[in-house]
């Protein structure tokens, strides 16, 4: 009798936070899915960053880099449904549903981070987020709670597809609203720096040079922007392709420290753990199925 765990699959209907936080920069290897109720925000993800408000629907694809800060007031709690879920529960339906695994895969290989969207609530998508919470909290068990999060997901994914071409048409047309970015340009350039370099070994002062500031510039006004350190970006950047190239090659992991610009395999591990909390080897065992 099958059973699903909380990373294949994981629903969690209007959590709510009443204290101002920051996230860490993180990844995971689920997709996940969250619509903001209520509360204000900002989301930073690959170097760029969004505006979070009431009605805004964000979709982080596996292993996609983001932060989320959260602003609360009295009149504002933060407020938000999430699912989480591994796309490997949807693998023995593909074969059934060609045009929707044929958009996940065009979905999944954007060059970009895909912008928020904005949903009223009694939209489709919200709705049958809240109902099927319902129902999986009530309870069902084995073989018909995985049916059951398999048909959830293939109706949630064709309700995707369509806000997805939607906006692209609404983007052709010039009439998608624009965000602005909320980050100090100076940060935007180190994230974009870092991505193109994480694969090399390099110190802060190689960094400050390309981009002709001070250290302590670059590390205040990164700090400031971000709530994190450079060095703290750089290590979840590395771990974050690290994860990727653990979960879709057959690298040693030693090879994997040297790919993500961390050449001794002593220090990858030390830092891998320290992010996620596992080691590569591990993480790599999870991710495939075959702990």
């Amino acid at each position: 009798m099958s059973m699903l765990d909380n990373e294949q699959f994981d629903l969690a209907c209007r959590r709510t936070s009443t204290t101002t936080f920051r996230e860490i920069f993180h990844a995971h290897s689920q997709m996940e899915v969250t619509y903001i109720h209520d509360g204000y925000g900002q989301l930073i993800t690959e170097g760029q960053a969004f505006p979070l408000k009431p009605g805004t629907l964000i979709i982080f694809r596996p292993f996609q880099l983001h932060q989320v800060q959260i602003q609360v007031t009295d009149d504002h709690p933060f407020v938000r449904s999430v699912l989480m879920f591994d796309l490997d529960l949807l693998k023995e339906t593909w074969r059934y549903f060609t045009a929707t695994h044929q958009f996940v895969q065009e979905f999944l290989g954007q060059p970009s981070p895909i912008a928020p969207f904005i949903l009223p609530s009694s939209s489709m998508l919200v709705q049958f987020m809240e109902q099927f919470a319902q129902i999986h909290l009530n309870g069902l068990h084995g073989e018909g709670e995985e049916e059951a999060a398999r048909l959830f997901l293939l109706n949630l994914l064709v309700q995707i597809q369509y806000i997805w071409e939607e906006d692209k048409h609404a983007l052709s047309q010039s009439v998608r609203p624009t965000f602005n970015s909320l980050l100090h340009p100076h940060a935007e350039a180190i994230m974009k720096w870092i991505e193109e370099h994480y694969h090399e070994p390099f110190q802060l002062k190689d960094l400050a040079a390309e981009l002709h500031m001070s250290l302590y510039h670059l590390s205040h006004v990164f700090k400031k922007a971000t709530g994190t350190t450079i060095v703290a970006y750089t290590q979840a950047t590395r771990i974050r392709h690290a994860c990727v190239l653990l979960a879709r090659n057959s690298y040693s992991v030693p090879e994997i420290g040297h790919r993500v610009g961390m050449s001794t395999p002593s220090y990858f591990c030390k830092v891998f753990r320290s992010v996620t909390g596992t080691t590569p080897h591990q993480y790599r065992l999870n991710v495939q199925g075959r702990a």
